[in-house]
């Protein structure tokens, strides 16, 4: 793997002319690498002084929200820092229904003018109900630090070529795809440091005219959704073929299991990393360089693992996950329930103090509900998916709760099942999951997908 200094790369760009040595970039990339900078130490502080750190910054955060958000005006004014972690946990957590009944109330009526342009993200997440989160130019500062960091972590020579499949517009990125120069949207003069050539398809592709794609642009670098590339890694595995230069493969989105994470190992030869965020917060989690779990982003989120009661679950405990951005005093979402559950982990041996995240189990209506009212979170065996293939050659599956007592099985492959092989599957489906009530099964072609792109493995459809 290379070792790519990113802080002192030869080519970084310059915004002022005829300076070559040393560059000088323009506002935005030059508080990008002040950013950066502090990171690279902060990162290897304990988890005592990241955690006073960010409540000196959680002070002035919350001090704002209360002088200039509606919603936030009858919050107790923190007289110190200390007061306010001392009381954290007895502020009200933020559902998103707040955010769609009371948005225009979560607004600043003066964001701070020196945090920039404020800008709007729409979004739905995998929850169906949009919302609108507005941000400043600061977010956007930190947005691009984060993802500088993650390529710094794991290494990845910023010459490489990238290549993404993820969802776009119909027309846009379709097969064979595209090609340009430069890995983000901002490019030439204006990106932080010079980047390799990147090829895109659009989500839609066909799964051969994937592999085809993946072969003949040949990426060092492949960024797309855990379903996609089961899927690609699977038919790579039975038609014989890999790519030559792939090096890397990192997923988004959706909830990477270590069944993927050994297919692709195993299809490729490399290792698979993941990042976890959301539009409206940024980064949250970043894969540990040297470990699968996640380092919690602290200089950007304030993030917590919770019970029912707001109060922070032991280590090892799954829980709601609630996140509070640090910079974002356009709109202030404090203590905001993501619609996520995970498990924080134990400190981690690489020697970073940032919190560990050691799993994220899905969002809050992927869990599976018992006929007896009990909550379950379903994860498959490799043992039990490949009793799946061995009914059908199934692409993709979803499973859908109906009501308490009905599950459906969605499917999609070529061609439509028999009788055999639809009772097959609801009784694979009932031993597997397990469930109890009736498993119907349907098959369809293609499996839909939510706006932004990503497969829910699992949904329930009952409160």
């Amino acid at each position: 793997m290379p070792n790519f200094n990113w802080l002192d790369a030869y080519q970084i760009t310059s915004a002022v002319p005829h300076l070559e040595f040393p560059k000088l970039g323009n506002s935005m990339n030059m508080a990008i690498t002040v950013a950066l900078t502090q990171m690279e130490n902060s990162q290897w502080w304990d988890a005592e002084k990241i955690e006073q750190t960010q409540f000196a910054q959680l002070f002035q955060l919350v001090k704002y929200a209360i002088k200039s958000v509606p919603y936030y005006k009858d919050f107790p004014v923190p007289r110190t820092p200390q007061e306010l972690q001392h009381s954290w946990h007895t502020l009200p957590v933020l559902e998103r229904g707040n955010i769609t009944g009371e948005g225009s109330d979560l607004f600043s009526k003066y964001p701070p003018k020196s945090h920039g342009k404020i800008n709007t993200q729409y979004t739905s997440g995998s929850t169906g109900q949009p919302i609108a989160v507005k941000n400043t130019q600061l977010s956007r500062v930190f947005w691009r630090a984060f993802t500088t960091r993650d390529h710094i972590w794991h290494g990845r020579d910023p010459s490489w070529k990238l290549g993404h499949i993820r969802i776009a517009k119909t027309g846009v990125a379709e097969y064979p795809g595209t090609l340009g120069k430069g890995w983000g949207a901002l490019k030439g003069k204006n990106a932080l440091i010079e980047t390799g050539p990147i090829a895109g398809l659009n989500i839609n592709a066909k799964l051969e005219e994937q592999a085809e794609w993946l072969l003949r642009n040949e990426p060092d670098f492949l960024i797309t959704y855990p379903s996609v590339i089961q899927r690609l890694a699977e038919y790579c595995l039975q038609q014989g073929i890999r790519p030559k230069n792939l090096k890397q493969i990192e997923t988004i989105s959706e909830v990477l299991t270590d069944k993927v994470r050994h297919l692709v190992d195993q299809a490729f030869g490399v290792r698979i990393t993941d990042l976890y965020s959301t539009r409206e917060l940024g980064y949250l989690g970043l894969q540990c360089p040297e470990n699968d779990h996640y380092h919690i982003q602290s200089e950007g989120v304030y993030l917590e693992v919770v019970d029912e009661d707001g109060r922070a679950c032991p280590v090892g405990v799954p829980g709601k996950i609630v996140v509070t951005p640090l910079h974002n005093f356009a709109m202030p979402l404090i203590r905001y329930a993501v619609g996520d559950f995970g498990v924080m982990g134990a400190p981690c041996s690489c020697g970073r103090g940032l919190p560990v995240l050691k799993s994220i189990l899905g969002r809050e209506r992927n869990r599976l509900r018992q006929p007896d009212g009990e909550y379950r979170w379903i994860a498959l065996s490799a043992k039990a998916y490949g009793e799946m293939l061995m009914i059908a050659p199934v692409r993709e599956y979803q499973i859908v709760q109906v009501s308490l007592d009905e599950l459906t099985l969605n499917v999609a492959l070529e061609e439509e099942l028999t009788d055999d092989q639809t009772k097959a599957l609801s009784m694979w489906a009932k031993k597997s999951l397990p469930f109890s009530g009736t498993v119907r099964v349907v098959s369809h072609k293609k499996l839909e997908r939510s706006a932004n792109g990503k497969l829910e493995l699992f949904q329930s459809l009952i409160e």
